[in-house]
């Protein structure tokens, strides 16, 4: 929490210096000066967005939940096949990291159950 309440602090310092002053016209939030109202923003405005990565460590050791063929390790049968077997966050959006995931991993599946692999995968090079 600490560190949270000094980032605001410093968005807020930020906002209301004189190097911003042609383009602020005023503060809409946090609103609250004492330390309580600035945890209560901190606690109700605190969000995920939605891109949860990086909580199914793909590995070889103790940590690692998946092995390099999104296998579940000590479930049969499992994989996991989304942001969460990604090392860290990109800094894109998670969408196409996961489209690439998915596409491997129903190519794992085709070939464990003897189909193969159903497509070529290429990943053009921008």
């Amino acid at each position: 929490m600490a560190a949270a309440l000094a980032a605001v602090e410093l968005c807020r310092e930020l906002g209301n210096s004189e190097g911003f002053s042609p383009l602020v016209t005023g503060e809409t939030a946090p609103g609250a000066r004492d330390r309580s109202g600035m945890i209560d923003f901190i606690r109700r405005s605190a969000v995920t967005y939605w891109h949860q990565t990086s909580t199914a460590k793909m590995g070889r050791d103790s940590m690692s939940v998946v092995d390099n063929e999104l296998k579940v390790y000590g479930i049969e049968g499992l994989r996991i096949a989304d942001a969460s077997i990604m090392p860290r966050i990109t800094t894109g959006n998670t969408m196409a990291p996961c489209v690439v995931i998915g596409g491997r991993a129903a190519d794992l599946i085709g070939i464990s159950h003897g189909l193969g692999a159903q497509r070529e995968l290429v990943v053009p090079f921008v």
